[in-house]
């Protein structure tokens, strides 16, 4: 701790807009306790200057020394150099050679900023003001730090500065009893700014305090597509009050730029070393894991911090060390207790709980081809081939490919070929809203991933073609009875194709899969899994 420092915090006894607004209770402690917590971080010379006996005990109680600030300097108009001279030259014994004022209106300030204001003050910097940026405000003017705290630049707009958060150099204050110019300004990160100017924002401040930091790990690679990446933003959409960090590996990190849309903070890491210090620094209290199997050295070492971790996905060694494991595409008879398998934990994507499932036609029109964005194994190429060579005319093709498709050129010289040949095909690249042409297909054809949840979602038929060995473990579609699974390993099983293909032009073997899947309520799959993790997490910390 820092011996040579001082903040101080202003408490007196009345208050403008909020009675009692200093020992009003937020989540169970007084407003002044927040402040004083995060101050003594850094100093034990955390000094609550007060005229009120109820403050000067509360804070006494929680760590800090009191200064008894006289009546003349408690009313609205008393400025904060007044305050703070009184304080300093009470002190006068003792010698600060740097002071922060931080008011216990300002409960949300962070311990790395204390420090940021402390360090910056030097014999050229002798006041630095807090500071946000809202738009089309102007109040004072300050020159900023910029976030790599090296270079000073004079841009002035847009600067709403905290006049009650201020750091300041004592020796020449002291000799002028105010804050000496040039102001410098620190920028205060999302939330530090939250002031309490009425009863509503001790609401929302409650709300704050008592959010959950979530680190979330997940992958994305043209090995493993991007469906992990679309589980967790669907997942992450329940959780609306929680603070989240997602952190993806430097070789893993396709997909990244969809966090980012979604206004997520993402960083990477290169090794278990960086990724464990992201962890250190961040202090979660939930770790969602979504990267495919764990293994057990990997889930040791979160265990060994006490994290509450939640895996997605999960068939590795790992598995039993997490608190929760959700497996929705896998099925097991031997269940441990911390494990969930089947549809009912599918996350569907929002877009797709918005539809109301189409009527099933006597005659099938339009079919979707879709083997994932990426399809590294480039099956939408293959099975249109198998559709050019058994004629399969007469139905509307949707062939849906993303931006790491790499065999574009090839397929597009196919669909081509098969469109003078009459075969009505469209291709749909990069779509964002999948749902709508699910929802006007009669059946799809398919990989054996996340995607059978979202077909089945809007209770379309499928013929689905695992692409790995991973994907021959989902046993959905055959445990439900909701469409064909065929393997495609060599030219001689492509009859199986055929067969299958034939199958579900049957108005009957439609009409059986379409209402398996109404038996199946996959829509709310994400509330269960939501609703599982909170409850979980709540009965493990009253423990």
């Amino acid at each position: 701790m820092n011996s040579e420092n001082l903040i101080l915090i202003p408490a007196r006894a009345g208050a403008s807009n909020i009675s009692r607004q200093n020992l009003r209770l937020v989540n169970g402690k007084p407003l002044i306790y927040y402040v004083i917590k995060t101050a003594l971080k850094y100093t034990k010379n955390v000094y609550v200057s007060t005229d009120s006996e109820e403050i000067k005990q509360v804070s006494i109680m929680y760590g800090a020394k009191v200064i008894q600030r006289p009546k003349h300097l408690t009313k609205n108009t008393t400025k904060l150099d007044e305050i703070a001279f009184d304080a300093l030259s009470k002190l006068e014994k003792k010698y600060f050679k740097k002071c922060l004022i931080l008011n216990p209106k300002y409960p949300l300030i962070q311990f790395s900023t204390i420090k940021n204001f402390f360090s910056l003050l030097d014999k050229h910097i002798q006041t630095i003001y807090g500071y946000e940026i809202i738009p089309h405000h102007q109040y004072k003017q300050i020159h900023f730090i910029s976030k790599d705290f090296g270079n000073i630049t004079k841009d002035l707009n847009n600067c709403v500065v905290t006049e009650k958060i201020v750091s300041f150099n004592c020796e020449l204050f002291l000799k002028s009893k105010i804050f000496q110019s040039p102001f410098y300004g620190l920028k205060l990160t999302q939330n530090e700014p939250l002031t309490l100017d009425s009863y509503h924002d001790f609401a929302i401040l409650e709300k704050i305090l008592s959010r959950k930091r979530i680190l979330v790990r997940v992958d994305g690679s043209n090995e493993i597509g991007l469906g992990h990446v679309h589980n967790m933003l669907t997942i992450l959409n329940h959780f609306r009050n929680e603070e989240i960090l997602i952190v993806m590996n430097e070789k893993n990190k396709l997909g990244y730029k969809k966090f980012q849309e979604h206004l997520y903070n993402i960083v990477f890491f290169k090794n278990d070393l960086e990724l464990f210090k992201i962890i250190k620094r961040f202090q979660p209290n939930l770790i969602f894991n979504d990267i495919l199997n764990t293994t057990s050295n990997y889930m040791k070492k979160f265990k060994q911090e006490k994290f509450f971790i939640v895996n997605f996905e999960d068939l590795g060694d790992g598995r039993k060390y997490a608190d929760l494991v959700f497996n929705p595409i896998y099925y097991s008879k031997q269940i441990t207790s911390n494990e969930n398998y089947g549809p009912d934990f599918a996350c569907v994507r929002d877009e797709f709980r918005m539809w109301d499932p189409s009527p099933l036609r006597n005659i099938s029109k339009n079919v979707v081809l879709i083997f994932g964005g990426l399809d590294s194994t480039n099956r939408t190429h293959f099975i249109l081939t198998l559709i050019e060579k058994y004629k399969l005319k007469n139905l509307k093709y949707s062939v849906i490919i993303g931006h790491g498709y790499k065999e574009r050129k090839k397929l597009i010289k196919l669909i081509v070929q098969m469109k003078k040949e009459n075969f009505n095909i469209e291709l749909k690249e990069n779509m964002e809203f999948l749902s709508k042409i699910f929802h006007e297909s009669d059946f799809a054809i398919t990989s054996n991933g996340r995607t059978v949840f979202e077909l089945g979602s809007l209770h379309i038929p499928m013929i689905v073609i695992p692409v790995n060995q991973r994907e021959k473990k989902h046993l959905f579609v055959q445990k439900y009875n909701v469409g064909y699974t065929i393997q495609l390993e060599n030219e001689s099983e492509t009859h199986n194709f055929l067969n299958a293909f034939n199958n579900m032009l049957k108005y009957d073997n439609r009409q059986k899969f379409q209402n398996n899947l109404k038996q199946i309520n996959l829509l709310y799959g994400v509330d269960r899994v939501v609703q599982k993790i909170n409850a979980s997490y709540e009965i493990r910390n009253k423990k």
